[in-house]
């Protein structure tokens, strides 16, 4: 395929996360093939500090003209073959599908949610797993605050979701790409034609070999500290487990840390431990020091980048099968799976591990050996040459 011009339109969020690491994962890997540019929206710099920016960001959020103006600009002076878009909202809004649109441009998106679908992207509800808003009227979303406890905000990300059908994004779109078949199931629900979906897995490649197995080390989770990840589970499934010598470690930071932090206080686990956000770099410490990870996830994880990184430091993962963590981990080959919110049944998979010292080793070097022949970069290459053939002519 020739070289094609790929702009990559990404809406940071305010607190970063998988998805704005996968944005640049995904450019630094295509540009063995292609030319990359990107066009980048802030959550943080949208909502502004002062009080105009305050009052404007609703509308803005509804359709925003400068931004497409500028995308204009952009396209004009970079004749760019297809528009990658991976998020707009509510920083950049509707307006970049409408524009694409207009100008006749190429479009493939990559979903990393459930947001056409969700006011808050997640399928829960106070913690709750909800699916009402799935076909499109997102009234229960205002009824319920689902989004950041405010029916203001999540009635107005309902009005905004509308918009986004209403303008035929759903089948203008050339192509989406779903990275799991979970993810792409639920899309095919939420309305999305199943022949634009294409099911394209994440990759991922370290550069650095795996360090030596630590069977007695400490257990570990690392991701964000928000409500659907589940930690509050795991802590209650920590308190029931034996042989307290060992380590939980919770590495991350988000609007949970101070509930989590009191919660552990109050079951009485002295042997919790809360880093904070940690880097790459300091990460590297963690996974030396630790005996497996826990993915303790109570909304369908549309993927599960952290378990890649978990086999490439062969590292064995316990986790709820709930969304598409099924789909990489096999029950008893490269992992261990537990019934979705089972506290016990957490506790019981961390326990195994615990009692079975060589069971970790196996399971993690299993999850290492699918990572290389599964999830490498030349094969997700290979997967998005095949969309973007499909999408840009000849």
């Amino acid at each position: 395929m020739r070289r094609l011009r790929i702009l990559q339109i990404f809406s940071r969020y305010i607190h970063f996360g998988g998805e704005e690491s996968s944005v640049f994962r995904i450019g630094d890997a295509l540009q063995q093939n292609h030319d990359v540019e990107y066009f980048i929206g802030s959550t943080k710099e949208f909502l502004g500090t002062d009080i105009a920016s305050k009052i404007r960001a609703p509308f803005y959020a509804f359709h925003n003209l400068p931004i497409a103006q500028r995308l204009r600009k952009y396209q004009e002076i970079g004749n760019f073959d297809l528009w990658q878009i991976h998020n707009v909202l509510p920083a950049l809004s509707p307006s970049v599908y409408q524009t694409a649109i207009d100008l006749k441009v190429p479009v493939v998106h990559y979903l990393h949610n459930y947001r056409m679908g969700c006011a808050n992207g997640f399928f829960l509800n106070h913690g709750r797993p909800c699916e009402r808003c799935l076909g499109g009227n997102f009234w229960p979303a205002f009824q319920t605050a689902c989004w950041q406890n405010s029916r203001l905000i999540s009635g107005f990300m309902g009005v905004i979701l509308r918009r986004v059908r209403s303008i035929g994004t759903f089948r203008k779109v050339a192509a989406w790409i779903s990275i799991s078949e979970f993810q792409k199931k639920k899309h095919v629900e939420i309305g999305i034609p199943a022949e634009r979906i294409h099911k394209i897995h994440h990759f991922y490649e370290s550069s650095t070999p795996p360090p030596p197995s630590t069977p007695s080390g400490d257990t570990l989770f690392l991701g964000r500290l928000s409500q659907e990840k589940g930690v509050d589970l795991l802590l209650r499934a920590w308190a029931k487990v034996k042989n307290r010598n060992r380590r939980l470690v919770i590495a991350g930071s988000g609007p949970e840390e101070s509930f989590l932090k009191k919660l552990a206080s109050d079951l009485n686990l002295a042997n919790v431990v809360f880093t904070g956000f940690l880097d790459k770099e300091q990460q590297a410490s963690l996974w030396s020091n630790s005996s497996a990870l826990v993915v303790p996830s109570i909304w369908d994880e549309p993927f599960g980048m952290v378990v890649l990184e978990a086999w490439a430091k062969e590292r064995p993962i316990v986790a709820y099968a709930k969304g598409a963590l099924p789909e990489l981990i096999h029950h008893g080959v490269n992992g261990l799976l537990a019934d979705p919110f089972s506290v016990e049944a957490l506790a019981k998979n961390i326990q195994e591990l615990i009692d079975t010292p060589d069971l970790g080793p196996r399971l993690g070097k299993a999850g290492s050996l699918r990572l290389k022949d599964e999830f490498n970069r030349t094969l997700w290459l290979s997967r998005i040459e095949s969309v973007y053939e499909k999408v840009v002519p000849a």
